[in-house]
């Protein structure tokens, strides 16, 4: 039979469709057919639109239809972030080993809450939203995130602090030098006993938390905290914390504050060798090789990061000895300070006062029983500034706010999450240094690359995003994977 429509019209036309023509223009519509009992015959639906049908364009879809298409191709597709994921299986992997073996029921919460941590700086409220988000969610459904939930599982972490703790000395090295420093942070909850009124170490008084840290100089990271009451400082904690983290080949290099009797006498008897700088006004100090400038009774200068220092030492009692260092350039510097503080009329610095400390200004003295040579000896003690850093990275990346926390094996748990994110920081920003990225990227820089690596569900499979090839070889330098 002939069609009373023109060939360009009917050449779009197809099963399940019909050709209307409706004022002179050609439309294409969804037909189907369906029984009709009561006329005992299929009857004919005519349904959706599909488009209109030109000589000069052919078959047009109708807007209408692409939308519903489009959003219908949407539900079957889901998006998620993968690259931190795949960095976390990977580069954090040695981090992660020992979260499993000693937390083997609760491990991929801990994961999920570290990352959201180190990625996002998150409170416990949109963890779960967080995770929704990034492949952690596939491969960690059994991960309890919820709001509610969150409380009593880092009440239940806290609690077992013997775990923690054995956590912790899975990080032990041989040989290792550690460093030892305290933070303390703001923290007005009633309902705990660890904030106590006192003076903070920028020189305020308010309820404070104090957290001993222990940063291992071989690893680079941190491997060992304890929280301590607010007027608990660090001096006096040294000893159990030293007990409790099991550190018993190593030496310790901690700061001016921890220089007393009593700790030297903790670190001896616990066989440990020690690297601790003295005040400058200390009476075991002798001085009168710098007095008068005259560098000749020195031992002689060893260069240090593109600079010369010189040094004397001095024996002590009981195989220990103490080692002098002077700085020129930081003689220089602590000159100009002093004599600027001067000028400006400063309380308590007067020209009198210049001149009877000028022989000090450039100093740094340590007492050791290490037996190292003074350039070892003084690298060592250097190293301390990564403890400093750790403290920033800890106050200022991770944004560890003890503030609001109202239990005390909540706020246990809640820093145990935070180590396990700074220990992640550090770890990628050592590999940012081994490949020679960390002039282009930090570590938050880096994460948030990483962040845009996704991958796709389609039709219930997923699939790796398009990335450049750029992107790819980079990935694969440093490790993560896979990326392909």
């Amino acid at each position: 039979m002939n069609s009373p429509h023109p060939a360009w019209a009917t050449a779009h036309k197809r099963k399940g469709t019909e050709l209307k023509r409706i004022n002179g223009r050609y439309y294409l519509y969804e037909v189907s057919s369906k029984w009709n009992p009561e006329k005992k015959r299929a009857v004919k639906i005519t349904g959706r639109i599909l488009g209109n049908i030109t000589e000069e364009k052919g078959f047009v879809e109708s807007d209408k239809t692409r939308l519903r298409k489009q959003n219908e191709f949407a539900g079957k597709i889901q998006v998620k972030e993968y690259g931190i994921t795949a960095a976390i299986e990977t580069l954090f992997a040695e981090t992660v080993e020992p979260l499993k073996k000693h937390f083997p029921e609760t491990w991929p919460t801990l994961v999920c809450l570290a990352y959201g941590r180190l990625v996002h700086h998150a409170p416990l409220k949109n963890m779960a939203a967080l995770t929704a988000a990034s492949f952690l969610s596939e491969r960690h459904p059994q991960a309890n995130l919820s709001p509610k939930s969150l409380g009593p599982f880092l009440r239940e972490i806290g609690q077992a602090r013997e775990t923690i703790v054995a956590y912790c000395r899975a990080f032990k090295t041989p040989g290792d030098n550690i460093l030892f420093d305290g933070t303390d942070d703001p923290c007005h909850s009633q309902l705990m006993g660890l904030p106590k009124f006192s003076k903070a170490k920028s020189g305020v008084y308010d309820d404070l938390v104090n957290t001993m840290w222990i940063f291992s100089a071989k690893r680079q990271d941190p491997v060992y905290y304890r929280l301590l009451p607010g007027n608990i400082k660090d001096v006096s904690a040294f000893k159990l914390c030293l007990l409790e983290s099991g550190i018993d080949d190593a030496t310790v290099i901690i700061d001016k504050g921890f220089a007393s009797q009593a700790n030297i006498g903790a670190l001896e008897a616990a066989g440990l060798k020690f690297i601790l700088p003295l005040r400058r006004d200390n009476r075991l100090i002798d001085y009168e090789k710098v007095r008068s400038g005259d560098k000749r009774p020195l031992e002689g200068p060893f260069k240090h990061e593109d600079r010369f220092v010189w040094h004397y030492s001095v024996p002590v009692d009981e195989g220990k000895s103490i080692t002098v260092f002077l700085d020129g350039e930081l003689r220089c510097r602590e000159q100009k300070d002093f004599l600027t503080r001067v000028e400006n009329k400063l309380e308590g610095y007067t020209m009198e006062g210049f001149h009877e400390r000028q022989h000090l200004f450039g100093t740094l003295a340590v007492i050791s029983n290490t037996g190292r040579p003074a350039p070892s000896l003084y690298a060592d003690y250097k190293t301390r500034g990564n403890v400093e850093t750790m403290i920033n990275a800890l106050k200022n990346i991770l944004d560890a706010d003890h503030s609001h926390m109202q239990n005390e094996h909540a706020l246990e748990g809640w820093m145990f999450v935070n180590l396990i994110a700074l220990k992640w920081y550090y770890t990628l920003l050592g590999v940012l240094k081994k490949h020679g990225l960390n002039r282009v990227y930090s570590p938050s820089d880096f994460l948030l690359f990483l962040s845009e690596i996704k991958k796709v569900k389609i039709n219930g499979a997923w699939h790796l995003s398009e990335v450049t090839k750029k992107t790819a070889e980079l990935v694969k330098k440093i490790g993560i994977g896979p990326i392909t």
